[in-house]
């Protein structure tokens, strides 16, 4: 059971990572500037600058169940 709950969750985790990386190129393309968490808060970055935004970080490894 904690097996399937752990693929689901690296599945969300990468959906919603693809989900960011979409929304982000297309504020850029549109120019439009995009709301961002940054030192505990929300704040807006413009078009301009989002290049500079790092995606976020890779999930650690985890290690795989006993059988």
């Amino acid at each position: 059971m904690q097996h399937d709950q752990d693929d689901l969750t690296e599945r969300l985790t990468a959906a919603m990572q693809v989900g960011v990386q979409q929304a982000r190129a297309t504020h850029k393309a549109l120019g439009l500037p995009i709301v961002i968490w940054r030192d505990g808060r929300a704040v807006w970055v413009d078009a301009e600058t989002l290049a500079e935004v790092p995606p976020p970080p890779p999930a650690p490894p985890r290690a795989m169940p006993r059988r």
